[in-house]
């Protein structure tokens, strides 16, 4: 099975291939459906909190099916107690179990938990999930919620009628407003987001922005100078517990529940005068579990879901946790994530309407100013783009605006595509349509370093150097969450449009895996596919060492009886339809299999051309042209565009590459860049939000023309085309002399 493991702390979590979990004699085996991100992952990491247990699968907040274990739970959704207390001692027998010191190992913390695809637990800490609870939404009732629930009435014995201050509003914050409002508290949320704070606006509290000065001075005026009952401290740096301490009444109850890395500094007689108490929290019983699982059945409680993330993508959701840039708790979906929710608001509703505030605000803001010293705002926006799926268009007043301000982005950060647009005359300033930013040729990415945000932590994709192999491009991703869920998306609806959501199919792949070449975005790319949407069974057969294992192939084939998906490098496909025809085989591949093929000719294929290339892999392998479709891709740029033939099926068979909401396409004139008219060959150029942190108007050294609802390529410039691209390179290279 796949899972997430950590070898120790500061050391970055992958998914690996482990065996199951062997049950014990009371245990259950669980597939798990999700699991929360909660901070206590990122203590882990950090080493703040080490069990000294190595490795480990994290994940503690896990809602999960029942597939093996007593006959009467088999097949019931539960969520998972993580609790393990003896049962025995005087705390568990006073019903104080949550601080027993005999607990045994517990999912995620002390043992394996549950950012895996199954995980075994005793049966005695499994609770029933209703079946009118989303699994999604239920998984962070298991720690954030019930978190919350017990540091509310257990410790602070919140009354109805009390003032109660919500310092920090994140996963445990947000129910904790929610369990105050039911309680008849007047709830305060203080954070430093705008976004989160709106979000806890909406859940009916009232809000101060720490950011604009001194919070406790703003918890006085709302509060007439008495200051709150209770603040319940969840950020625990050295600024915020002094804060909280100044936000108390008179005999009011500071409680602990989160934990950083600050440090309580005060002289007793500060506490003394006051009766000030200060209490802790850690996480909760059984019992409150079981209430919180009730009032979320009633709708009088929820964990607002900021984004769902894939089992390989879990470091992505540590780092947005860690970065602050979730409103709300991240889930990881071992499984592969639904199209629909892999960006989602608080509520589970489209993120349009979450990002909408957002939106509002930066529209005013004078176009050279947004996202010049940070693109991760700039990057929240396009994800919300992205993840509307493959079928929203934005208008073009949209994706203009998004457009240029990248381009403002881009231009202030990357030097040297800075000077080649302000030699064209083509600035922030001059520039108002999308149509109008200017393109870097490919080439030009071997000649300059076109990195917005540099280099450093950031993931590098480097070209094969087909035609200069001494000079092979670099591209650099600081975050590979945008790419990946672009890549998701584009391929489940172009490759497995008709594959259920909640179905994998096996894959078969030629190209090496990840591992063996983790500069090739190619790689990367082939990879992530099976990760998010391969079978158990899928496998690699070209590897560094031994090439192309043909025959392994050929065997591994014969023996299917299920549809599967061959995703290959052109050069790959090609090498195996020969190794069939010299041996006289043919393999008849079950009905609704397909063929991905990638690289390797734009327009031919060694010494075939596409029509002949694909009316052999119907001779030798038995899937028609109707279910093979080509990757038109290349590291320079982040979308790939791929034939709509699967997802637009027309008789006669019409190939063309689709085009996605992120990118635009324009057929240009290779020398002026004027575009063509439509039917007319020209220089395909690519405008790609996805390249966040480099170019996003790429002009190939491809021929290609509009067919369809997208383009077709024709082949590699030639003649006058391919002077276009030199003089376009020219220019670059001149600019790089000033």
């Amino acid at each position: 099975m796949r899972a997430v493991r950590l070898h120790g702390p500061e050391l970055t979590p992958r998914v690996e291939r482990v065996p199951l979990p062997r049950l014990q004699s009371d245990d259950v085996l669980l597939r798990v459906l999700a699991a929360g991100v909660c901070h206590t992952e990122l203590q882990l990491l950090d080493g703040t909190l080490d069990m000294g247990v190595w490795p480990l699968t994290p994940g503690h907040e896990i809602a999960a099916e029942v597939v093996d274990g007593p006959s009467d739970l088999v097949g019931q959704r539960v969520l998972v107690y993580y609790g393990r207390p003896c049962g025995e001692c005087d705390w568990c027998l006073n019903g104080q179990e949550q601080v027993c010191p005999n607990m045994g190992p517990q999912p995620g913390l002390s043992t394996d938990g549950g950012f895996a695809e199954y995980v075994a637990v005793p049966s005695t800490c499994v609770v029933p999930l209703p079946p009118t609870l989303d699994p999604i939404e239920a998984a962070p009732l298991g720690c954030a919620a019930a978190t919350a629930f017990h540091a509310l009435h257990a410790v602070a014995n919140v009354q109805p009628g009390e003032i109660v201050v919500v310092y920090g509003v994140g996963g445990v914050g947000l129910p904790l407003i929610q369990l105050g409002l039911l309680r008849g508290a007047r709830v305060l949320a203080v954070g430093r987001s705008s976004e989160k704070l709106t979000l806890a606006s909406s859940l009916g509290a009232e809000v101060v922005n720490a950011a604009e000065g001194d919070p406790a001075v703003h918890v006085a005026r709302l509060t007439r100078g008495q200051g709150a009952h209770v603040v319940f401290e969840l950020v625990g740096s050295d600024d915020t517990i002094a804060a909280s301490l100044r936000m108390l009444r008179r005999q009011g109850r500071l409680v602990f529940v989160g934990y950083g890395s600050g440090r309580l500094r005060l002289n007793p007689l500060q506490l003394v005068l006051r009766e000030t108490r200060v209490l802790s929290s850690l996480g909760n019983t059984r019992r409150e579990l079981e209430h919180v699982v009730h009032l979320a059945t009633e709708g009088r409680v929820h964990v607002p879901i900021a984004r769902c993330f894939a089992l390989e993508d879990a470091d992505l959701a540590l780092s947005a946790l860690r970065d602050g840039r979730l409103e709300g708790r991240a889930v990881v979906l071992p499984a592969a994530v639904p199209l629909e929710r892999q960006v989602a608001s608080a509520a589970g509703e489209p993120v349009r309407k979450v990002m909408a505030p957002l939106q509002r605000h930066v529209a005013v803001v004078p176009r050279r100013a947004v996202g010049l010293t940070d693109g991760r705002p700039l990057e929240a926006e396009l994800l919300a783009l992205v993840g509307r799926g493959i079928d929203t268009q934005p208008d073009d007043a949209e994706f203009n605006d998004l457009a240029l301000r990248l381009f403002a982005y881009q231009f202030e950060h990357t030097l040297p595509y800075r000077r080649v647009c302000e030699r064209r005359g083509r600035t922030p300033d001059t520039v108002d349509h999308w149509r109008q930013i200017p393109p870097v040729p490919i080439a030009g990415f071997k000649e300059a370093l076109l990195a917005a945000e540099g280099t450093e932590g950031a993931a590098e994709f480097n070209s094969s150097g087909t035609t200069r192999p001494e000079h092979k491009s670099r591209h650099f991703h600081p975050s590979l969450e945008l790419y990946n869920l672009n890549a998701a998306l584009n391929f489940r609806a172009h490759v497995l449009p008709d594959l259920p959501a909640d179905q994998r199919m096996r894959m078969m792949v030629l190209f090496p895996h990840r591992d063996e070449l983790p500069n090739s975005s190619l790689a990367h790319w082939l990879t992530l596919m099976v990760e998010r949407f391969g079978a158990t069974q899928s496998d690699w057969f070209v590897t560094n060492a031994e090439g192309l294992q043909a025959e392994r192939l050929g065997e591994t084939l014969e023996r299917v009886d299920e549809p599967v998906a061959l995703l290959a490098a052109s050069f790959g496909l090609v090498h195996f339809l020969e190794y069939l025809l010299r041996e006289g085989r043919r393999i008849e591949l079950p009905p609704g299999s397909r063929v991905m093929d990638t690289g390797g000719y734009k327009g031919r294929s060694r010494e075939y051309a596409k029509h002949e290339l694909y009316g052999l892999v119907d001779d030798l392998l038995g899937v028609p042209a109707s279910h093979i479709v080509n990757m038109y891709g290349m590291t320079e740029h982040g979308t790939q565009f791929l034939d709509a033939v699967l997802r637009d099926p027309r008789e006669p068979l019409v190939r063309y590459k689709t085009v996605p909401p992120w990118a635009r396409t324009l057929v240009v004139d290779p020398e002026t860049l004027v575009e063509k008219p439509r039917g007319e060959r020209g220089l395909l150029l690519h405008f790609d939000l996805i390249n966040r942190a480099s170019v996003l108007a790429v002009l190939t050294e491809d021929v290609g023309h509009a067919l369809g609802d997208g383009f077709e390529v024709l082949g590699r410039a030639e003649g006058s085309d391919a002077r276009g691209c030199s003089i376009a390179l020219d220019e670059l290279i001149e600019a790089q002399r000033v």
